[in-house]
């Protein structure tokens, strides 16, 4: 609000629009002008007739304005104009004029004391400069500043505004956004194939030895550390889970073994922790590796699907997790899609390879599938025993890496995704081993072996998570942080309208405020109609929104039909195409390579296609909604922008789709194309439709879970967006209601202190405005 809007408000109790100029500004520089002004400042609507009907008066006002003064309106756009003027180059001796008019109007018995204390409040230099000095502080707070100082400010002021707010509910919001800033988490996934040194890093990062890095082969389960008191929770697969492990059995060998051996140690006990729903047990830290690694004797890491383990260490705090993954070479292939959902979730990924044993087809590989098909934005390959070779050799493993993955963009025919790929990836060299020596108070081994702390490698790698995490430039923080910002703005603008209601109830008769009591019950059937009438409208509308959700399935039931036909299309042409030319059979790399981005292209695609009429039906409903609030005559107060679908849903549907292992499909299809002959093709096409018909149900049954699950979850979201204006509008009627009732009750009291209580709300309203401007620069 600006100061006639403040001025209004205070003085007058109500709000009143400038329709007309009467050119005071133009008079400004005469020695009398404050004089004047403060004279016709203090005229209201009970003592205007006795003002204007005297020739002294309008004498004075003919040195402020050319134009006559005649009715109570024309003194109020006087008074407007005064204002305005007052805001061009208004200094504090001015403002000491004004003060010292006020002064002998109140000495003289013109103005009552209650009036001079609300004009002297309105135009208090001190008070001005207290509130452009917080306008700037917050400014200033604002400016290129890292998540955590941003989290911190915002923090400190929700404390600030919590001491300023009267409403409690409006005081639960502010809590509300405290624990959202409160409750963020930034997940770090971590990969890379057996002995890539995972657990040593890791343990180094978080200065203790956690994971047991000693244990050779490493941790055979995904781990997800987060911080919190000490504890391990293991997790099992449930009977779905394991009967997928042994149905693809039948075509991987390394599964097969791994059944067979699961099966040989547990026996009958099998059935004791594989249950119809996943069952998790509790069990002590330091025997952790006993369910966890491949080497323990018990084997129990077998039936572990993943485990949760809880740690009070530094590195965690800010709500920072860590997802450890169980090697890529894992001869499990339901690991590897438990590894991909969790992934596809986190906000950073961190790849290991042996600096011996670097850049495998593997890696290679999931670097590509990572950046082009999961939606990880950034991706850091550390180099790991990097103390092991020099520094010329770490150079040659960074290019032969980027080399190979040029080889095989070049084999999926995606050689222009090269340059967005590579600039996606940081590499840093590091030494594990000694890292984790300097992380646990053995320092001296490994400045022995000629390794300070920074030659280690370690460092950088914690300034890069800490820049990509929470660094200026990090779009989770952005997001988190405009987020909060919007609904602390939210909650601001509803508390400042409260305050500015007390304030026009403040300044009324109690015969006043009755009337309006009055009038606020005559108009409760008709807006409750509104209320009704709207609810109904938005209700059918989701109940519309939900059905539509049945043709979504149905649209994708027939693409991913029709996917099928596209892959057994694309084989059976390739092997028609390599007999013809060559009279050999195509390489069996070739096959994977066209199942595999077959599948995962076209189910992008698909799910494109999916959000595009998502989004649009979800855009047509938000306008229809929008119009029926204008219709219905229920203003807002602004136009409201929650109805852009296309905006709403900017980052959905962008992830989690491609986490089912297509190993199994892969080589069914490769065995049948081995086999084939260039006479028996049509047996291939049939072996080929029946192969993938048979594999694509457990695709399929993945994609509409989760494309059901996004869309109920973003139409709930989108309706609460829709229902908000009206639900603020509902609580602001019956708070003002309340407001009016109980100002008539306590009408003798409040009278009594009005003064005090108007410049007190005045100054918490100005208090306000300070902070919401800061937190919108």
């Amino acid at each position: 609000m600006g100061l006639a809007n403040d001025y209004f408000l205070l003085y007058h109790g109500k709000h009143i629009e400038q329709t007309t100029t009467f050119g005071t500004i133009d008079n400004k520089s005469q020695d009398d002008f404050f004089d004047i002004s403060a004279l016709i400042l203090c005229v209201t609507r009970k003592d205007y007739e006795k003002y204007i009907s005297l020739k002294s008066f309008n004498d004075l006002v003919t040195k402020v304005t050319n134009k006559e003064v005649k009715n109570l309106d024309d003194i109020y756009q006087l008074q407007h104009c005064i204002l305005d003027s007052l805001k061009v180059d208004t200094k504090n001796i001015h403002l000491e004029k004004l003060h010292s008019a006020f002064e002998y109007l109140k000495d003289e018995n013109i103005i009552e004391n209650s009036a001079f204390k609300i004009l002297i409040s309105l135009f208090d230099p001190e008070e001005l400069t207290a509130i452009n000095t917080l306008e700037a502080k917050e400014e200033n707070n604002n400016l290129n500043i890292s998540f955590q100082e941003a989290k911190t400010n915002l923090e400190k002021t929700i404390k600030e505004l919590k001491e300023l707010f009267k409403t409690a509910d409006f005081i639960e919001e502010l809590e509300e956004t405290n624990n959202y800033l409160g409750n963020q988490k930034f997940s770090i996934g971590i990969t890379g194939v057996m002995n890539a040194g995972k657990s040593t890093m890791l343990n180094a990062l978080m200065g203790q030895e956690i994971l047991g890095s000693a244990v050779v082969p490493e941790t055979a389960n995904l781990t997800i550390v987060k911080h919190g008191k000490p504890e391990a929770n293991v997790f099992y697969w449930n009977k779905e889970e394991w009967n997928r492990i042994e149905s693809s059995a039948s075509e991987i060998e390394s599964i097969a073994e791994f059944v067979k051996e699961t099966k040989a140690i547990f026996k009958e006990d099998l059935d004791n922790l594989i249950k119809e729903e996943s069952v998790s047990e509790k069990v002590d830290i330091n025997n952790l590796a006993a369910f966890t690694s491949a080497e323990a004797s018990g084997k129990k890491c077998n039936l572990v699907k993943y485990v949760e383990l809880k740690s009070n260490l530094d590195f965690l705090k800010d709500g920072i997790e860590i997802v450890d993954t169980p090697g890529l070479d894992d001869p499990v292939i339901q690991r590897e899609e438990i590894t991909k959902e969790y992934l596809s979730a986190c906000d950073l990924m961190i790849h290991l390879m042996n600096v011996s044993q670097s850049a495998t087809l593997k890696d290679v590989e999931f670097i590509i599938d990572a950046l082009l098909y999961q939606n990880i934005t950034k991706l850091l390959i550390v180099i790991t025993r990097a103390d092991t070779v020099s520094k010329e050799q770490l150079e040659e493993v960074i290019n032969y890496t980027k080399t190979s993955i040029e080889n095989q963009l070049k084999n999926q025919n995606k050689d222009s995704k090269l340059d967005y790929i590579l600039n996606n990836i940081k590499f840093i060299p590091i030494s594990g081993k000694m890292a984790l020596l300097h992380r646990t108070k053995r320092e001296q081994e490994a400045i022995d072996a000629g390794y300070t702390l920074e030659d280690t490698g370690i460092l950088e790698i914690e300034n890069y998570l800490h820049e990509t995490l929470f660094g200026k430039g990090s779009n989770k923080s952005e997001l988190i942080i405009k987020g909060a910002k919007t609904q602390i703005q939210k909650v601001i603008e509803k508390e400042t309208k409260s305050f500015n209601y007390e304030l026009v109830l403040l300044s009324k008769s109690k015969d006043e405020l009755e009337a309006d009591l009055e009038e606020f019950n005559q108009k409760k059937d008709t807006n409750k109609r509104i209320f009704t009438s709207l609810k109904e409208d938005i209700n059918l509308y989701k109940t519309d929104a939900k059905s539509y959700l049945e043709t979504l399935e149905s649209f994708l039931n027939t693409e991913l039909l029709e996917l099928q036909n596209i892959i057994r299309q694309r084989v059976y042409n390739d092997v028609k195409y390599s007999f013809e030319k060559t009279k050999k059979r195509p390489a069996n790399s070739r096959i994977k390579t066209i199942v595999e981005t077959a599948i995962k292209d076209g189910i992008i695609d698909i799910i494109r296609d999916y959000r595009y009429k998502f989004i649009k039906k979800s855009q047509s409903i938000g306008e229809v909604c929008e119009q029926k609030y204008q219709d219905l005559g229920f203003v807002i107060g602004h136009k409201n922008d929650n109805f852009d679908a296309r905006g709403f849903f900017q980052d959905d549907f962008k992830a989690g789709f491609l986490t089912s292992s297509n190993e199994v499909l892969v080589s069914k299809i490769t065995n049948e194309v081995s086999t084939t002959k260039a006479n028996k093709l049509n047996d291939l096409n049939s072996s080929l439709e029946k192969f993938i018909k048979e594999e694509f149900n457990s695709i399929e049954k993945n994609i509409l879970q989760k494309a059901k699950t996004v869309s109920e979850i973003l139409i709930e979201n989108f309706f609460a967006q829709i229902e908000e204006p009206l639900k603020v509008f509902e609580h602001k009627l019956k708070k003002d209601e309340k407001t009016l009732q109980e100002r008539i009750a306590n009408f003798e009291e409040n009278e009594a202190n009005k003064d005090e209580l108007t410049i007190e709300i005045h100054k918490k309203i100005k208090k306000l405005e300070a902070i919401n401007k800061g937190l919108k620069s």
